[in-house]
């Protein structure tokens, strides 16, 4: 009896306990839902691809559900926006945004001049993110996939995060017309969005009916691969109609935009023009790169476009970093490269 009656208690008091967590929880929850600039991200669904949606008409309220799920309100335009990847930072500047801070800005990169001398928060693939909240952001912009790991931390630390990935055409234009509502420049962004497409489509255009193949390699310092469909070189190919030869390929891991490089399965191709983009210390390095890792050997020197001296080295301020509204530069960039009896020869080599 006395061991059922000592039971009975411990359930009471379990019960008890388990109730106080719970209004303990429910309290934070619901000081947290009354930030004026909600968001609901969960740990799990960092990682997880979604389509970025953006509320109609201009000014305030925008609600705008990014690329984690994550649904973010704001009431007002932002006073203290901070990019932490630059890849944004052109698109904002141009605009008329700006931002708080950047992460360190490499040699070739193509953030605007206002930006060069804002305070950094250290390497992009890694920021510093106990200096990005010291700064005091009332939003921050943040790449998806490489800064996913910022919006637990920023969350708890009620900062919104807005998290958007910026590769193809597409996503330039998507991601304009999201900085143009921001910053309450609308019919700014809309021009710049017109002159793109409009420029973009004489290029188009002018396309010969029949395509010519192509292979995309990717130059590292220690290695090279092919670069797939859903990297920028890829989409720029995508648009001008090429037939790539790695379109269908799978990454080996989701979200990869590589694959190994395999020169029997270019041989087997042989593509009319190979293209390379890189990721060294100069465009000029990646020509040196290849030429050290494929120049001796007789299979490469075999294929048509090595023969016909059809190799273009595609500049990094376009096929690296995202050129934002200036990304029509590099279709036609390509397009020199590609067909240069159509478009005129390439002026950068």
């Amino acid at each position: 009896m006395k061991k059922v009656q000592i039971l009975a208690l411990i359930m009471v008091l379990s019960i008890g306990l388990t109730g106080c967590g719970v209004n303990k929880n429910d309290n934070k929850m619901e000081n947290k839902t009354k930030s004026t600039m909600s968001q609901d991200v969960k740990d799990k669904d960092i990682g997880s691809k979604g389509n970025v949606t953006i509320s109609e008409g201009k000014g305030y309220p925008i609600v705008i559900k990014d690329m984690m799920g994550n649904e973010v309100t704001l009431q007002e335009k932002p006073k203290k926006l901070a990019a932490a990847s630059s890849t944004f930072l052109g698109s904002l500047y141009a605009v008329g945004g700006e931002s708080i801070c950047t992460p360190n800005l490499s040699k070739g990169s193509p953030a605007p001049k206002e930006a060069e001398n804002l305070p950094t928060i250290g390497k992009v693939y890694n920021p510093d993110v106990e200096k990005l909240i010291s700064l005091k952001p009332d939003l921050v912009i943040a790449q998806f996939g490489i800064q996913n790991k910022l919006v637990p931390t920023l969350k708890e630390s009620n900062i919104p995060v807005l998290v958007l990935q910026m590769k193809t055409y597409d996503e330039v234009l998507e991601n304009l017309k999201i900085m143009g509502r921001i910053v309450g420049n609308e019919d700014k962004a809309e021009a710049i969005i017109d002159n793109m497409n409009k420029e973009k489509n004489k290029i188009v255009k002018k396309l010969p009916k029949q395509s010519k193949k192509i292979v995309v390699l990717y130059a590292t310092s220690n290695d090279i691969s092919v670069k797939l469909e859903n990297s920028i070189a890829g989409n720029v190919a995508e648009i001008l109609k090429l037939n790539n030869i790695a379109s269908g390929k799978k990454p080996e891991k989701m979200g990869d935009e590589a694959i190994p490089f395999s020169i029997e399965e270019i041989v087997k191709e042989d593509p009319d023009v190979i293209l390379v983009t890189s990721m060294v210390k100069s465009d000029k390095m990646a020509k040196e790169v290849i030429e050290k890792q494929l120049g001796s050997d007789p299979v490469w020197k075999n294929l048509k476009a090595v023969k016909e001296n059809k190799i273009v080295y595609l500049p990094q301020k376009y096929f690296l970093y995202n050129a934002g509204e200036n990304f029509v530069d590099g279709i036609e960039f390509m397009a020199k490269g590609v067909y240069p009896e159509i478009y005129g020869e390439l002026n950068e080599k």
